[in-house]
């Protein structure tokens, strides 16, 4: 290491520092492969819509990338923390599946990876879409789900958000030219707005200020995977090779006529020979010989190449592919990993729309806002075992037990934790809405004086009043 000078045309000198060794021709300075590779701006995926639509549709690992992430993100549903009725929490929930919100953010994440940016548009009944959403303004039944556009279907407004916020400078709506909002213009409030790749702002900016195409990062990866496939397929047909030496073979083919055609004739007959009874029918000059390959080796390169995928996607190969760990290794930690991601991602991207949702959907229930306090989480995608399940449900049960038995809790909250608890543990399910509100009722009723009795059984009890 240290400084160098190196000559360039002209005279003039520059110096650096690294390594290198002049001799061996090694270092980044010197001629040689490794100097002369390096990165430029090439042919982004994320420009060309028909190519990513090809390769989502033919390729399954574009479609298993794109597809797993999003899933991942929105199948393991949320829990509600918040001062609610257990049946006003079910009924927000039971709605959203009603309107079909989470398959079409599920859409939303999707086409955002793939296309490097969608928006998912909020249908309020009888509302302008070009105006501000004002949710306190939503009347009761008006909320119809989500629709969803990708980037290639809206056009961002010139103009961008002024106010101070985490939009600013963020296009403040977008226009529209898909078939069934056409000519439309959407707010930004209105817009629930997902991106693949997040871009530094001049990146971000050259693509009208969207994202880039998750398949941009491992374009060359899944090129060189299908590559080695359909060459390994091809190899198969190559693998066992039988060849016939015939003699005077160029003195047959300059010939031609009769000389030719009888060559053709034999050939047909060795086929049939083989083919029947195995025999290789062959003039005692003639040669045959077989060639056999083996494959050693290719496996190896074809999961080098799903490690690369896999790394470059961020999905364990367990997950991406659906290939089992190999070794001593279960694929535990790296799934344990990965959910840590997702669950960063759930907080960064989907928290805030969910909490506009949930707004949303509460004024469309019940014509009013959530109450104070109200707050949600989303549940872990980390999937127990029997075991751990069962482990998980006598903790849970113990707990809430001494919490009752200690006054700490009444009889139907310690009914409502348990079968919020069955959720991960699965048991408890049976606990009905009808049970606590009994539970309620018996909560409600006032105790009695230690040593005094109902006034409806006084006057019956043996003994009363003595």
């Amino acid at each position: 290491m240290g400084r160098r000078r190196d000559h360039k045309p002209g005279g003039k000198k520059f110096t650096a520092d690294g390594f290198d060794n002049f001799t061996g021709r090694l270092g980044m300075g010197q001629d040689n492969l490794l100097a002369a590779s390096g990165y430029s701006p090439g042919r982004y995926a994320t420009r060309s819509r028909i190519e990513l639509d090809d390769m989502y549709r033919s390729s399954w690992v574009v479609g298993r990338m794109i597809d797993v992430v999003a899933e991942d993100m929105i199948s393991g549903g949320v829990e509600i923390r918040s001062q609610m009725d257990p049946g006003d929490k079910e009924e927000l929930l039971r709605q959203m599946r009603r309107t079909g919100v989470q398959a079409r953010l599920t859409d939303a994440i999707k086409w955002a990876g793939l296309y490097g940016g969608a928006i998912a548009v909020i249908l309020i009944d009888g509302e302008d879409l070009s105006t501000p959403l004002d949710v306190s303004a939503v009347v009761k039944g008006a909320f119809r789900g989500l629709y969803v556009l990708d980037r290639h279907q809206v056009t961002p407004l010139d103009e961008g958000i002024t106010e101070l916020g985490p939009m600013l400078g963020y296009p403040v709506g977008y226009r529209v030219h898909a078939q069934a909002l056409r000519g439309q213009t959407i707010h930004h409030s209105r817009a629930i707005r997902f991106v693949g790749v997040e871009l530094p702002d001049e990146a971000r900016r050259s693509e009208q200020y969207w994202g880039g195409s998750m398949v941009d990062r491992a374009y060359d990866r899944i090129l060189a995977l299908d590559s080695a496939t359909h060459g390994a397929a091809n190899m198969l047909y190559r693998s066992f090779l039988r060849v016939i030496g015939v003699d005077g073979l160029r003195d047959i083919l300059a010939a031609g006529g009769q000389a030719e055609a009888a060559l053709l004739k034999m050939f047909t007959m060795v086929r049939q020979m083989q083919s029947n009874e195995g025999i290789t029918l062959l003039d005692k000059n003639d040669t045959f010989t077989t060639h056999g390959w083996t494959f050693a080796g290719i496996y190896d390169a074809l999961q080098a190449f799903s490690e690369q995928i896999s790394g470059a996607t961020g999905i364990p190969l367990v997950r991406l592919l659906g290939q089992s760990s190999k070794g001593f290794s279960t694929g535990e930690s790296d799934l344990r990993t990965y959910y840590d991601t997702i669950s960063t991602k759930q907080e960064d991207d989907l928290h805030a729309p969910m909490e506009a949702l949930f707004a949303i959907l509460s004024q469309s229930i019940w014509g009013k806002p959530l109450p104070d306090g109200f707050d949600f989480v989303f549940r872990s995608l980390y999937r127990p075992t029997e075991m751990e399940r069962s482990q998980i449900a006598t903790a849970d049960a113990q707990a809430v037990s001494a919490l009752y038995a200690g006054g700490v809790i009444t009889r139907a909250h310690a009914l409502s934790e348990l079968r919020d608890s069955s959720r991960t543990s699965g048991r408890f399910e049976g606990i009905t809405d009808q049970d606590i509100e009994e539970a309620k009722k018996e909560d409600s009723v006032p105790p009695l004086p230690e040593g005094r009795l109902p006034e409806e059984l006084a006057g019956g009890w043996p003994g009363a009043g003595q």
